[in-house]
């Protein structure tokens, strides 16, 4: 399975596997009616073919906080579980920082490092996936004075939650 977690849409990995039935891809993101990509990640884009069912599109509102946020990765991460993943990719896109500068335009995500929401999101990716390989993939995020700590939260919460 792949789970994106960007401000912007997964469009390119869900476009990949779109026909695939094996492989399951969430992508949680700022919903395309207010930030690029325009034309994908609506919530009824879930494959096509062989394909249908096995795309989750999970668009959030400019301005998303983390009790919204933590709703639709709960419900992603449910959705790993229940496909029965074997791995999971992370693509770990951390523009969802509050006042990210790639992500003003739709008013950006108020995920923070200061109120340990990276944490959260680290702890609740590895304790659903407890017993599968996971590999996160850093692949964006530009508040570069919040990037590094971000990025340690989610990796060392991940890390510990599967070994506890």
């Amino acid at each position: 399975a792949v789970l994106d977690i960007d401000y912007h849409c997964g469009n390119g990995t869900a476009s990949i596997f779109y026909h695939d039935p094996s492989v399951l891809v969430v992508s949680i993101h700022c919903h395309p009616d207010w930030e690029y990509p325009f034309h994908s990640g609506f919530e009824d884009d879930t494959g096509t073919g062989e394909g249908e069912g096995a795309t989750l599109h999970l668009p959030l509102l400019p301005g998303t906080k983390w009790t919204e946020y933590n709703v639709a990765l709960e419900r992603a991460m449910k959705a790993i579980r229940a496909f029965g993943a074997q791995a999971l990719v992370v693509s770990l896109g951390l523009d969802t920082l509050h006042r990210d500068p790639c992500a003003i335009r739709g008013a950006g995500f108020g995920l923070t490092t200061e109120s340990g929401d990276f944490h959260e999101l680290g702890q609740q990716i590895g304790s659903y996936c407890p017993k599968i390989p996971i590999i996160v993939i850093q692949e964006g995020g530009y508040k570069m004075d919040e990037v590094p700590q971000a990025a340690t939260d989610v990796l060392l919460a991940c890390v510990s939650s599967k070994t506890s």
